[in-house]
């Protein structure tokens, strides 16, 4: 189920220890979004991989200044994808989200047989693969300390509620400024 109404923008998705003190310290490898509720991981390392670890995914703009959303999403579902006899040499492992990214998924169509063939002449680096193939965006898996850092203060920011005040002269002004947003006011003016 690709999503049509996502927030086109140049992000980045960070695999993410739940117990780490902070982002920077959390990021244990990069990801793809591919669908709105769906993060590939190409060659997810044993840090992914532990079934004990506490993980969660973090998407965010690769701009942390650009004023779009930080988003913190837990898994429901953990898959990983291996060769017969190499569980311990995953190509890859799926996220399932618990709900749906508002961002676009990065990546472009790719034709199963061409990225199978590129990642069997690449020994099984699917990171490789899909750069290959131009599938991805240039530049997606890396994801630097001092960018995860400036993304933690942004998140921390957008926790915080906006707020606004609103003066009025008298009842009946006030509650007709806030009854135009609630459906249990009724009647109320259009405004």
């Amino acid at each position: 189920m690709c999503i049509g109404t996502s927030v086109h923008a140049d992000i980045r998705v960070s695999v993410q220890d739940r117990n780490a003190p902070d982002r920077a310290a959390g990021h244990l490898t990069a990801a793809v979004l591919v669908d709105g509720d769906a993060v590939l991981v190409p060659n997810p390392g044993p840090e992914v991989l532990d079934p004990k670890a506490e993980l969660e995914i973090l998407v965010f703009p690769a701009d942390p200044g650009a004023h779009l959303p930080v988003e913190v999403i837990p898994i429901w579902k953990w898959s990983p994808f291996h060769l017969t006899g190499q569980q311990d040499r995953p190509l890859a492992a799926v996220a399932r989200l618990r709900r749906h990214s508002s961002y676009s998924a990065q990546i472009s169509h790719v034709d199963s047989a061409a990225l199978a063939k590129a990642t069997a002449a690449l020994d099984g680096d699917l990171w490789a693969a899909l750069d290959k193939l131009e599938a991805i965006p240039e530049g997606i898996g890396a994801i630097n300390p001092d960018l995860l850092a400036a993304v933690g203060r942004v998140e921390r920011e957008q926790r915080q509620p906006r707020r606004s005040e609103h003066g009025f002269e008298s009842y009946e002004a006030m509650v007709g400024g806030f009854c135009i947003f609630f459906c249990f006011c009724h009647p109320h003016d259009p405004r």
